[in-house]
């Protein structure tokens, strides 16, 4: 996370208690009261003992403060209930503990643009607490699981998602995050992490991949798609690391806008389909997502009955590209046909059978709060995620709009066509 890494002064624990037991140290801290008991917060996504997920994948840059205030309202978190938002990350800091506990209409000082907190206060949160957990010992230890076993709402900050699989894959840590996602306790990420929770994930355990890299060979070494395992020695399961219903067969990507992904995920997507060499699902069934920094894509519902919201910032002229002029949007990729490509050495070849639609948040909404003028918020427009073939594609009355389906060629690793840059 870009703005979410600046030193506090707060209070900071060490979990481990000797110097044996170095090795596996978690940073913990805390605003509010974590201890009360008196938190009586239920998801509201449950009904008859079922549950269906609530998960909000933010894109990077700044924080939007709305898809943190969405997943306190899915968490059932109010004045009456109380209710605790965890945050865990394996590098970084504790800035997001003042910047969720905070009061509504208040500015975000840490950020030159003067964005709101998100005003967790005010909605009913009692303690917001980080875990900044660094090995796979760490992600073991009874305190972290205590730390995460009692959140009304988790959220994996940004970083890299190579730390998160190496430290978090396949332990006590990651069958929790699973248990609160099954559970309807809302989970969401930013960036790296966004990245781990689809049931894909571009791992990065060889480093990062531009576009025209992905595009030029798709097996080359820095594509690491979890859990295929074809391109690196690094993995320790063949199973995703979160499974999320209403995710399936989906791969995420972010910071879209300003780092021009959309080439990476068609290379992304195509991986996972049976239309390349070591394809492991039918290619007309994958899909992949790609959120622009600034935007968060909130996904609810049940499996079959699921919708992608869009929640985002105002508008940011620095996000503004020659190739991505409309900002706050999120891309939605499935292929229509298998590439007539796709093998390691060789460039990846569609003729035009990659199908986009883009969901857009543009402009923006008034702030309701003079003291907090840069407000974030929820767009009308939405995407049905479990029915590509049915969606309203129109302009809806506060400006967000669906747009598509737009299609997309590949080959000598650019992209073809240019509708939607």
């Amino acid at each position: 996370m870009k703005f979410r890494n600046q030193s506090l002064c707060v209070a900071v624990f060490l979990l481990a208690s000797n110097a044996a037991s170095a090795a596996k140290a978690v940073t913990y801290s805390y605003l509010g009261n974590p201890e009360t008991a008196t938190v009586t917060a239920k998801p509201v996504a449950c009904a008859q003992g079922v549950c269906s997920p609530s998960i909000a994948l933010v894109g990077g840059g700044y924080d939007v403060g709305e898809a943190f205030r969405w997943m306190i309202a899915r968490a059932g978190i109010t004045k009456a209930t109380g209710g605790r938002f965890v945050i865990i990350r394996a590098t970084g800091t504790d800035a997001y503990n003042p910047y969720v506990f905070s009061r509504l209409g208040q500015i975000d000082t840490t950020t030159p643009r003067n964005y709101e907190l998100v005003g967790g206060i005010d909605l009913g949160v009692t303690s917001v607490e980080t875990l900044i957990v660094n090995s796979r010992a760490a992600a073991e230890d009874p305190q972290v699981l205590k730390v995460v076993g009692r959140a009304n709402a988790i959220f994996i900050a940004g970083g890299d998602q190579a730390d998160y699989y190496n430290y978090w894959q396949s332990t006590s840590l990651a069958n929790l995050i699973q248990k609160a996602v099954t559970a309807g306790i809302p989970v969401g990420g930013t960036s790296a992490g966004t990245a781990m929770l689809g049931q894909y994930a571009f791992a990065a355990l060889n480093g990062a991949v531009d576009s025209s890299e992905a595009l030029s060979n798709p097996f080359n070494k820095y594509v690491t798609i979890d859990p295929l395992n074809t391109s690196s020695k690094k993995f320790v399961q063949t199973g995703p690391f979160v499974s999320v219903p209403t995710l399936a067969k989906t791969i995420t990507d972010t910071h879209f806008n300003t780092r021009d992904r959309l080439g990476r995920l068609f290379a992304f997507v195509a991986r996972i389909g049976n239309g390349c060499t070591g394809g492991v699902a039918n290619y007309g069934e994958v899909a992949g997502i790609g959120i622009d920094e600034e935007t968060a894509v909130l996904i609810s519902g049940a499996p079959g009955a699921a919708k992608a919201e869009l929640a985002v910032n105002p508008y940011n002229p620095e996000n503004t590209t020659s190739l991505y002029t409309a900002q706050n949007s999120a891309y939605f990729v499935k292929y229509t046909g298998a590439p007539s490509q796709c093998a390691s050495g060789f460039p990846l070849v569609d003729n035009s059978g990659i199908q986009v639609y883009r969901l857009s948040g543009q402009p923006s909404k008034p702030s309701p709060y003079s003291t907090a003028p840069q407000y974030s918020f929820r767009a009308s427009a939405s995407f049905n995620t479990s029915n590509w073939g049915s969606q309203t594609v129109q302009t809806y009355a506060d400006g967000s709009s669906l747009n598509g389906p737009y299609y997309y060629g590949t080959s000598g690793g650019t992209v073809l066509g240019n509708q939607l840059r």
